[in-house]
């Protein structure tokens, strides 16, 4: 991401990215103002998701105190702050944390309909697809209800919304939908449509992976959250539209217009919290004091299934970045075409580590020299995985040492071979 921002013009941003890449347009652009403004450091270019994340502390909170009683506000808030996978994208370069804070805040404009007239939602819902695809949905929710409450003044908006997504579609989104790259990398994630025995086993998969997102890694927290997301459906039906965005969300995925990977679904957490600590109050209020007592209970164990407290004494770490950056100064080292991407990032754009004038180059994975060095990343993908460990295999087959240095996501295959003896 950070290289299409410092390789592109600003009009460039509204053209499809390279390297396999999306964001919106509006958010790229901001981006790189920063970074042409404070340097491309990684404090500048996270920024903008940074703020994403507090907007959406700020939406839950305002959504919560509307439709929360006490300190069943607090679980939301309690829900967001303990997601670790949230804590992660709202420190990365990717727009998903700033997905999960504009749909937080368009909940809590909604929740605002009668001071917030139709026709200021027609700028809102123009420029919100811009700053974040997924809005989208939320719009979407948006709309339907204006249209429940007030047909005849939601038309105009809504039909602004609509060409607005239209023209986005057609200058950036077009040639990435139907991609082969996107479809078969993202395939395991899309919806199934027929519910055979590999669609079940998928549609379960998706279902463990969203609960695990939504309510943390315990047993206890997503069953529970389970529990709480299917009660609430008959207990407080009347705020059953803020899972809307999900359904719609999931609709679009069966036709594989959509992923439901976890990071493309952080929008949709605002609503599924708030619906969830919704379900808990009203069940709470229904049940005696000895069981509410044992429903609090169960929503505090939800609320730290997130396990998050283990960072503070074993702080996630997502990169290799700068150890393989310094490592390709060395000579005789080469770049696998994994770990270019992040090489070229320190290597010729960060201000700080930047040492060359061009990107950095790759090497096939087998070479006859004396001593050299390849430097793989992202080893969790198995392609890599296999292509690193075939790196050394043929080393070893040719007769020279092949040391392995395992690191965090990277490898490194350090080759020694015998010198050749010289004629006489």
């Amino acid at each position: 991401m950070a290289r299409n921002l410092f390789d592109r013009s600003y009009a460039g941003l509204f053209r499809p990215l390279d390297h396999e890449q999306y964001a919106p347009p509006l958010y790229l652009i901001l981006t790189k103002a920063l970074a042409d403004t404070f340097g491309y450091r990684e404090l500048v270019l996270r920024f903008p998701i940074f703020l994403g994340g507090w907007l959406g502390v700020y939406g839950v909170w305002k959504v919560s105190k509307k439709i929360l009683d006490e300190y069943w506000a607090l679980l939301p808030l309690a829900l967001l702050f303990g997601n670790p996978l949230v804590l992660r994208y709202v420190s990365e370069v990717k727009p998903y944390g700033l997905d999960l804070g504009i749909a937080a805040l368009l909940l809590a404009l909604h929740l605002r309909a009668r001071a917030f007239s139709p026709w200021l939602w027609l700028v809102v819902g123009m420029v919100c697809p811009w700053l974040s695809l997924p809005s989208v949905f939320v719009l979407a929710m948006v709309g339907l209800r204006g249209l429940q409450y007030n047909f005849p003044r939601w038309i105009g908006p809504i039909v602004g919304w609509l060409l607005s997504f239209g023209l986005l579609y057609v200058t950036v989104l077009r040639p990435s939908v139907g991609s082969d790259y996107l479809n078969d990398f993202h395939h395991d994630y899309f919806l199934p449509l027929v519910l055979d025995g590999e669609g079940l086993a998928r549609l379960g998969r998706i279902g463990h992976r969203f609960l695990r997102l939504s309510f943390g890694v315990t047993w206890v927290a997503q069953v529970w959250g389970a529990v709480l997301l299917l009660v609430g459906l008959f207990i407080r039906p009347r705020l059953s539209w803020l899972l809307l965005p999900l359904l719609l969300v999931a609709l679009v995925s069966s036709f594989q217009y959509y992923s439901l990977i976890d990071r493309l679904l952080l929008f949709v957490l605002p609503g599924v919290w708030l619906f969830a600590a919704a379900s808990a109050q009203a069940l709470a209020g229904k049940v005696g004091r000895k069981p509410s007592w044992a429903i609090v209970g169960l929503s505090l164990l939800m609320a730290g299934g997130g396990n998050v407290w283990s960072k503070y004494w074993s702080p996630e770490r997502t990169s290799d970045g700068r150890e393989l950056a310094a490592l390709a100064r060395l000579p005789d080292t080469y770049v696998h075409p994994s770990a270019v991407p992040v090489v070229d990032y320190y290597a010729r754009i960060h201000p700080v580590t930047r040492y060359r004038a061009t990107p950095v180059g790759t090497t096939l994975l087998d070479r006859e020299a004396d001593a050299y060095t390849i430097l793989f990343d992202v080893t969790t993908d198995p392609v890599t995985y296999r292509q690193a460990s075939e790196a050394a295999e043929r080393a070893a087959a040719r007769g020279c040492k092949a040391e392995v240095r395992e690191l965090f996501r990277a490898r490194v295959v350090e080759v020694r071979c015998r010198a050749r003896n010289s004629d006489p």
